[in-house]
């Protein structure tokens, strides 16, 4: 009986000693400077400059200890003020936010349709780059958040802010983690942790700036399309 409570003591010892090493790991951050921290409204501002960055491409990807969570690949081309969305190969969306056309592609019926209308139509959520939402850290009054600077490290050779998110009422382990490019403002990762911080859902935005041509973001050609407006 001694013999099969120390190997359930053992057995149990390694069980805890790996958790607490595979909550440390999923938690670390590298070695951040944490010198001239930054507050929840200078991160603010700088996401606002992101929002406004001219030109880039990204295609989020999320995954999780079983690995990815994507089904299909989406992505997006951001210049001059337009956008297009393209999920696995085939254009969703075009949007010109200049003159304000949105045009989406599906099939209806059997055929090929698309809708052109006026952005009047849609609601804008303000808080996002293209698509890609950060209101956790700007609706502080909606989400009740608490703000914390992390840090600024090297990110593929570009300096990357550090900040973490949480709701007052719950646990800090179960937080919001973000990266964000020093320079653009672009958010470049996003990092979820849930069930006391034990499960982690890291989002890699897959940024690349300045790579996106006019050929890249051209009109669709409507031919052949049944137009609905």
């Amino acid at each position: 009986m001694k013999k099969v409570l120390k190997v359930l003591g053992i057995i149990i010892a390694i069980l805890i000693v790996t958790l607490i090493i595979y909550y440390a790991v999923i938690h670390f951050d590298g070695f951040l400077n944490k010198d001239n921290p930054m507050t929840r409204s200078e991160v603010i501002e700088l996401l606002e400059k992101g929002k406004e960055y001219p030109n880039y491409y990204y295609a989020s990807e999320s995954s999780w200890i079983f690995g990815s969570l994507n089904e299909t690949k989406t992505e997006t081309y951001i210049k001059d003020n337009i956008v297009k969305i393209v999920v696995d190969g085939e254009t969703l969306e075009w949007t010109d936010y200049n003159t304000e056309e949105h045009i989406g592609l599906f099939e209806l019926n059997g055929k090929e349709t698309a809708s052109v209308s006026n952005l009047d139509n849609f609601e804008t959520n303000e808080d996002s780059q293209r698509g890609f939402d950060y209101s956790l850290i700007t609706r502080e009054d909606i989400y009740n958040t608490e703000f914390k600077y992390l840090g600024k490290k090297q990110v593929n050779g570009r300096d990357t802010i550090l900040v973490k998110v949480w709701n007052k009422d719950g646990f800090e382990m179960d937080s919001t983690k973000f990266y964000i490019d020093e320079e653009t403002g672009l958010i470049m990762r996003r990092v979820d942790y849930t069930a006391l911080g034990f499960i982690k859902i890291d989002c890699d935005r897959n940024v690349k700036m300045d790579v996106v041509t006019d050929e890249d973001i051209q009109r669709p050609d409507l031919e052949g399309y049944e137009i609905l407006q």
